[in-house]
Formats: structure tokens, C-alpha cells, sequence
């Protein structure tokens, strides 16, 4: 490595390149590396030592490169414009077309163009830029798309209904000056929560030792932080915590204003209601679902029409939510006095019972609307898991045969273990959208009837209400509810390899 430092400045770079690759292609160090492996490895940095060489930059290649990001930018800002006077025309057959054809036509273009650009350079740097010209702008996008209206909700949530001013900032103004020392504190807790962290992470680097410690070893002992900084957030937050909330009694407010739309989520009555049928919507919704799931993939497995009654079970699956309801509102239709043309209770009537107005008895019709749910995506626990079923080894259940298990302890025993993996992620999947139920309940009650949800209510007092920061405080309440289930599923993804 000495006899580099005598060179330019860009072939030490690139020696020290070729050296790591073939330190990381030799396991990290870890013993002599095969002959095999090494060869294999010195052919590579060959070729990488020879397009290093072949493609220095020319002039005519740098004026080439230019041309193509300048042609890239103009066709992107030409079709802006182009846009816009569509649209302020209101042309809107010749805007839609344009759209479809300049969309695909200039992200084709990006590709192609900056790949061109990133490979005319060399190629250590073409290795570290290459795959961030594909990611980078999908985390653009992402980041456009999800996170900065994930942050403007959470900002919202705290102001007043027309999301212009803080909430109580007049009467929190008052207790501003009593927060200043506290806040100090509160900076103080946290800046020994974080050093604490670091020193304990220290310690265990030079017990456990560096490259385990950045491993699985270092996990055992994550239960000892967690416990210290559970200690240092009880001796130094909480204090902090009580002494805001004196702050504010002693000015006469009785909570932090700033979080009344907190308070109103979390105490209101009508609200109270709305998450229990969330509650029962992620109970029996997402439990019938998987079971039903689970029961007709297992079933249809061992009859010799496999196919007709799956594609029967999974029809259901290519109506849209709002389609749903409107086939079941059919159902469900009440009349009242003469002939019913619901068929629920036309059924009903038939044999001389009593018709209901289904969808307006209290607490009850709540469970006529999750029925809906599980028509729709029982079809879609059917289609994983039946996957998952088939994936088992006959050997394996021809071997519990012979052994003396039946059918049940061939199931509960073999079957249910093998594809536990399967049945979590197919639950976390559906109880995210039972979280998230809104088109169901909007057809069919829109709320009413002691039926609404977290989803519906977001909408009423956002577009109904007008109210900026209620809504979004409820919205930032589903995101928590919906970021555990979440987590759980890309692990559970993860774990399967699908990723």
C-alpha cells in the first residue's frame, strides 16, 4: 500500500478500491481465500483495471454527456408547459393523451439517457453511481408521495380547524416563559439518554469485540440498554413531563392546548364508538377471513374440482369495495311494509319470519358490513395459503400416514407449523385493511347508524366539518395504529425470502 502513495491521486484511489474488493471477495479476511475464488476475483479488478484505462473523458465525450442531461431537462420542462396550456384550454382528450405519451416517453428517456452518461465514466465511479440512478428517484418519489404529507398531516393535527394557527397559542403564550428552563432540561435528558446509549455500546464493542459487536452478539444485550434507558427517561423525562403540566395548570389551562385535537380523538364519545368497530372489524374481519381462507384452501386441495371452486371463492376479489357494497345493499334492502326485493329478507318472508332493516340496527349491523369484508378477501387468504399448502412435501405427509397421525394431527401438527409463516403475513395483510375500511362503510351507511369508523370519520371532518386539524390528528392515529401491523408484515415478508 506504501508504494501507492508516490502516485496520482486517482490511481491510489483506485488501488485501494481493487484491494477492498479483494479483501470483501476473500471473506472479510477470514482464512486463505480458494484458488478458485481468488482467480476469479483478479479477473474482475483486471477488467476493471482495463475499463479504468479505456475510458478517460474526452472533450467531444463531455460536450456528448452535456447534451444528453440538457435534452432530458428541456423535454421535461417542455412538457410541463405543454401541460399546463392543456389543461388552462381544457383540452382534456389531447391532455390525456399527451400525458401518457410524454409520461413513459421522458422516464424511458431519463433511464436510458443518464445510464448512457453515468457508463462514460470510469468505472469505479460508474459501480458506486449506477445503482442510485435507478433507486434515487423511486425514493424521491416515495419521499414526495408519503413522507412530506405524512409530515404536513402531523403539522395540521395541532393547529385550528382552518390549519392557519397553532392551537392555543394565545393562552400557551402565557406559560412560555415558565417552559424555557424546563425545555433546557428536557434537552439535558436526552442528550444523557444518547450518551448513555453510546458509552453502553462501547462497552459491549470491547467485550464481545468490533465486527461481532455490529452483529447478532450485540443483540443479547440489547435488553441492558433498554433497561438504562428506561431508568434515565423515568428519573429525567417524566419530571419534565409533570413539570409542563404544572406549567400549564398554574396559567389555568387545564391540558397542553396544542394536543386538543389529541384529547378530542381520544376522549369524544362518538369516537370512543368509532374505534370500537375498528375493533370489531380487526377481530372478526381479519380472523373469518383467514380462517374461511384457510378452511377452503385446505378443503378444495383434496376434490377433483379444485380449480371451478377456488375461481368460484376468488371472484369476488375483482369487485372494488364501493361494488360490494352496493351488491349487498341490495341484500340487505328493507322496505318496510309490501313485497321486499332485498333477498335477505325476501328469505326471510318466505318463511313467514320477521324483516329487519338490517343496516340500522345498532351494533349489529356493524357485523352486516364485515361480512362484506370477508366475501371480498376470503378469496385472497384462500389463494396464498393454498399456495403455501402446496408447497409441502408429500413425503412429509406420507411419512405422518404411516406413523398413525389422522387427518386433524396431520393438519394441526404438520400442516399448520409448516405454513405459519404464510398465515401471519396473510393476517397482518388483511388486518391492515380492516384498519383502513373505509369504502364499505361510505356506500353502504355512510357512517351513520352507529357504524362509522376511523377512516369515514376522517373524511366527515375534513370535507363535511371543515376541520383541518381534527382530521388530521385521526389520521395520524390510523398511521400508528397501521405502522405495527406494517412492520410485522415486511418481517414476516422478510423472513420469507420475498424481498
Amino acid at each position: 500500500m506504501i508504494g501507492y502513495v508516490g502516485r496520482g491521486h486517482s490511481d491510489w484511489i483506485g488501488a485501494v478500491w481493487k484491494e477492498l474488493v479483494l479483501f470483501a471477495g476473500d471473506g472479510f479476511g477470514h482464512g486463505a481465500p480458494s484458488e478458485p475464488l481468488e482467480s476469479d476475483w483478479r479477473l474482475r479488478m483486471a477488467m476493471v483495471s482495463y475499463k479504468d484505462q479505456s475510458s478517460r473523458l474526452t472533450p467531444l465525450t463531455l460536450v456528448k454527456m452535456i447534451g444528453v442531461l440538457a435534452l432530458i431537462v428541456v423535454i421535461f420542462i417542455g412538457g410541463l408547459k405543454v401541460n399546463e396550456y392543456l389543461e388552462t384550454n381544457e383540452m382534456k382528450v389531447a391532455n390525456a393523451i399527451f400525458m401518457v405519451i410524454w409520461g413513459v416517453g421522458i422516464v424511458a428517456l431519463f433511464f436510458a439517457g443518464t445510464n448512457w452518461v453515468v457508463e462514460q465514466l470510469p468505472a469505479h465511479i460508474t459501480s458506486l453511481i449506477q445503482p442510485y440512478l435507478f433507486v434515487g428517484p423511486a425514493i424521491v418519489i416515495l419521499l414526495w408521495a408519503l413522507a412530506i404529507p405524512t409530515i404536513r398531516t402531523v403539522i395540521y393535527s395541532v393547529k385550528d380547524p382552518d390549519g392557519i394557527h397553532w392551537i392555543g397559542g394565545n393562552e400557551a403564550s402565557a406559560a412560555g416563559a415558565g417552559l424555557t428552563p424546563i425545555l433546557v432540561q428536557a434537552l439535558i435528558s436526552v442528550a444523557i439518554l444518547i450518551v448513555l446509549w453510546l458509552i453502553c455500546r462501547a462497552v459491549e464493542r470491547r467485550k464481545i469485540g468490533g465486527a461481532a459487536a455490529r452483529g447478532g452478539l450485540f443483540k443479547s444485550h440489547a435488553l441492558k440498554v433498554t433497561v438504562i434507558v428506561a431508568a434515565v427517561a423515568v428519573v429525567f423525562v417524566l419530571p419534565v413531563v409533570m413539570a409542563i403540566r404544572k406549567v400549564y395548570e398554574a396559567n389555568g389551562l387545564s391540558v397542553i392546548p396544542i394536543f386538543e385535537n389529541y384529547v378530542f380523538a381520544f376522549t369524544d364519545l362518538q369516537m370512543l364508538i368509532v374505534f370500537r368497530n375498528n375493533l370489531l372489524w380487526l377481530i372478526f374481519g381479519t380472523f373469518l377471513s383467514v380462517f374461511l381462507g384457510l378452511l377452503i384452501a385446505t378443503l378444495a386441495d383434496r376434490t377433483d374440482h379444485e380449480k371451478f371452486f377456488k375461481t368460484i371463492i376468488f371472484m369476488p376479489m375483482a369487485i372494488s369495495f364501493v361494488g360490494a357494497g352496493v351488491i349487498f345493499k341490495f341484500i340487505y334492502d328493507y322496505k318496510g311494509q309490501g313485497a321486499q326485493i332485498g333477498l335477505l329478507n325476501a328469505i326471510i318472508e318466505l318463511f313467514g319470519g320477521t324483516t329487519q332493516a338490517w343496516l340500522q340496527v345498532p351494533f349489529w349491523n356493524n357485523f352486516a358490513l364485515i361480512v362484506i369484508m370477508i366475501w371480498l378477501q376470503t378469496g385472497y387468504c384462500m389463494v396464498i395459503l393454498s399456495s403455501a399448502i402446496k408447497g409441502i412435501s408429500n413425503d412429509l405427509l406420507e411419512a405422518a400416514r404411516i406413523d398413525g397421525a389422522n387427518e386433524f394431527q396431520i393438519f394441526f401438527r404438520i400442516i399448520i407449523p409448516v405454513i405459519s409463516g404464510a398465515i401471519i403475513a396473510v393476517t397482518t395483510t388483511v388486518a391492515i385493511f380492516s384498519l383502513k375500511t373505509f369504502d364499505i362503510v361510505r356506500s353502504m351507511t355512510g357512517g351513520q347508524y352507529g357504524t362509522n369508523v376511523i377512516a369515514n370519520e376522517f373524511f366527515n371532518q375534513r370535507f363535511l366539518y371543515y376541520n383541518k386539524g381534527r382530521a388530521s390528528a385521526i389520521a395520524v392515529v390510523l398511521l400508528i395504529l397501521v405502522i405495527p401491523v406494517m412492520i410485522m408484515n415486511l418481517k414476516q415478508f422478510n423472513e420469507r425470502k420475498a424481498f
